[in-house]
This record gives C-alpha cells, sequence and structure tokens, in this order.
C-alpha cells in the first residue's frame, strides 16, 4: 500500500470510528418523556426485509440501535427472523406462525407490527389474512412496488445456465447468514430456523411485475393510483393509501438519498452496484423507488437516509444528526397515543 492509499484508508478509519461513536453517544443520551414513553397496549413485532437475520453470534442486530432504544422507553418488543430470500407468500407464512406463537406466549389479542422493506409484503399478508391479530402495520423504506434492480438484474442473468450459477453461489450465502442469525441477543422470542433461501426467488419476489401480483391480491393500504406505472417508477411518491383496512391502522415513511455516508462500505460498493441497473433520474432509497414507499397514511417521504440507514446498518453508520432510533420510539409512541 503506497503512502497515499495508507493516507485514505487511515482517514476512513477515523471517520467510521468517529461516526460510529458519535451515533452510539447520541442514542444513549436521547430523551423522552418517560421509561413508558414507548409503551404500547399491544406488543411490538419487527419484520425484517430480505437478507433478513436477527442478531449474528449476538453481536450485530439487524435492528441495530432501535429495538434497544424501544425497549429502554417502554416497548414490549419481539424480532422474528423469516426467510431472507424467499417469495412473498412463503415469509408471510413465516411471519404467520411467529405472530401466532407470539400472541400465544404473551396472551394478547393483537401485535403492532413494524417492517422494513420487504418485510412490508409479509407483514400485508398477515393482516390480510388475519387482520384480527394485527392492531398496525408501521413501514420504514418499505419495498411495496418492486425495484428496478430485480428487472434489470434479472435480465441480466439471462439464460438458464447463468441463472443457475447465481442461485448455486448466492443461495449458500444466505443460509450461512440465516445459520448464523440463530445465536440471539435482541429478544425474547427466536423463530423456526429457515432452512432453504434462495436467491433466485428473491430476485423474483422484488421484481415489479412480481409486484403487481401481489398487489392486486392483497390491496390493503395501498395508494389508489399505482405510482409504478407513472413515468416508469422513477418519480417519487404521490400519495397514501387507507390508514385504516379491516381495523388495522397503516403508516409508511422513507428516504429518498441513496448516498448518505461515503465510507460507509453499504454507500461504497453496494449502493454504487445497485445503481448500475437502476434508472438514471430515478428517485430512491438506495434500493426502492420512493414510489413505492408509501403505505397507508403516508407520514414523511423525505428523511435524508438510505435504504439501509433506515435500520441503522453499517454499525450505526447513518447521516450525522439524523437519529435512526428516535423515529421509531416517535412512531411507537404515535401508536400509544391512538390506543394500539
Amino acid at each position: 500500500m503506497n503512502k497515499k492509499n495508507a493516507r485514505y484508508f487511515l482517514t476512513a478509519l477515523m471517520l467510521f470510528t468517529f461516526n460510529t461513536a458519535i451515533h452510539a453517544e447520541t442514542v444513549a443520551s436521547t430523551s423522552y418523556n418517560s421509561s413508558t414513553y414507548a409503551q404500547t397496549k399491544y406488543p411490538i413485532v419487527m419484520v425484517p426485509g430480505a437478507f433478513a437475520f436477527d442478531n449474528i453470534l449476538g453481536i450485530v442486530d439487524y435492528w441495530f440501535g432501535i429495538t434497544k432504544e424501544l425497549r429502554k422507553q417502554g416497548a414490549e418488543v419481539y424480532v422474528v427472523n423469516i426467510s431472507g430470500a424467499a417469495l412473498h407468500e412463503k415469509r408471510g407464512e413465516e411471519l404467520l406462525r411467529d405472530v401466532e406463537n407470539i400472541l400465544a406466549i404473551t396472551g394478547v389479542e393483537k401485535v403492532n407490527l413494524i417492517a422494513h422493506s420487504q418485510g412490508a409484503t409479509a407483514a400485508r399478508y398477515v393482516a390480510a389474512i388475519h387482520p384480527e391479530w394485527i392492531a398496525s402495520i408501521s413501514c420504514a423504506h418499505c419495498m411495496n412496488e418492486g425495484t428496478h434492480f430485480a428487472d434489470e438484474f434479472g435480465d441480466l442473468l439471462g439464460d438458464g445456465i447463468t441463472e443457475a450459477a447465481f442461485g448455486f453461489f448466492i443461495s449458500p450465502f444466505n443460509n450461512l447468514l440465516e445459520l448464523f442469525s440463530w445465536v440471539s441477543s435482541d429478544g425474547d422470542y427466536n423463530s423456526d430456523l429457515n432452512r432453504r433461501q434462495s436467491a433466485l426467488d428473491l430476485i423474483e419476489a422484488s421484481s415489479r411485475k412480481t409486484y403487481d401480483v401481489f398487489n392486486a391480491q392483497y390491496p390493503e393500504a395501498m395508494p389508489s393510483i399505482d405510482c409504478s406505472i407513472i413515468n416508469d417508477g422513477v418519480d417519487g411518491a404521490i400519495s397514501g393509501g387507507a390508514s385504516v383496512v379491516n381495523d388495522v391502522r397503516y403508516y409508511s415513511w422513507g428516504g429518498t438519498k441513496p448516498n448518505t455516508v461515503f465510507y460507509d462500505p453499504i454507500d461504497a460498493i453496494l449502493i454504487n452496484a445497485t445503481k448500475l441497473f437502476m434508472p438514471k433520474d430515478v428517485v430512491w432509497d438506495g434500493l426502492v423507488p420512493g414510489c413505492g414507499h408509501a403505505l397507508g397514511e403516508f407520514l414523511r417521504a423525505d428523511y435524508p437516509a438510505n435504504h439501509y440507514d433506515a435500520i441503522g446498518q453499517t454499525f450505526g453508520i447513518t447521516p450525522r444528526g439524523l437519529n435512526i432510533p428516535s423515529i421509531y420510539v416517535q412512531q411507537v409512541n404515535r401508536l400509544k397515543n391512538v390506543g394500539l
């Protein structure tokens, strides 16, 4: 490594460490009205998106710093670990089983679901099948219309040989992630271990065509106008949907800034690679078009956060001045104030 590269590496490392320390201090110093600020009538169940995990080797939480702060403010929180690479209905059935187990454990009648990314379709599926089990769904940077990335990348895979090779190499990674996530320090509930992950199923599930089919079957709280057909979904969201359907309240929020911290590996590598498969002028969060964030009452569309900042990744490296856990705490307080 030459001197120029060494200086660049050292600077990036110092910024990484400084930002992580600032984030930890900010989360720790956040204060609300009381330790019951987020104490809802019904428990909170966290529903992850693609590449889902609960906690990796007892070190890295999917909901980094978020569940800890929610519990600190009085919330009863359960974290589920549904398949990280699977079709919507499969993930929905897994969540259905988890919710049923949590209801039995707690003795309550309903739960509040908080979903991220593809977690939206699992949550929506459960609310459609058993609305009496669900008090609310809160959607953070959710994927409700698919993503151009899946369409373009799926086309790139092209022939069966390339597609099979992709599945052969990537699916084991998802299975390994699932295996590691079995070791949990992030709550009192562990989902069943889901052993069959399919990268090809994930690409299919994330396509806009698949979402059109899913949304036609489970339209609850979706916007009345399909924004994905307006300028090919390149523009941002236009509105939310019905705020209450079958006695289930729906909320959502999102952001439209794909690159937020240049030394975050997710920004530098993953988002920049994803950008190669997205329309040039798309309004998006680093994976999902802003067009697909809206569900029910659309609280805010312009957080200066990307798709991964929304869950505090990587290791809490998020834009300075933006406290991600506080967004969730305030949303849970909103649920509390409406009696949920």
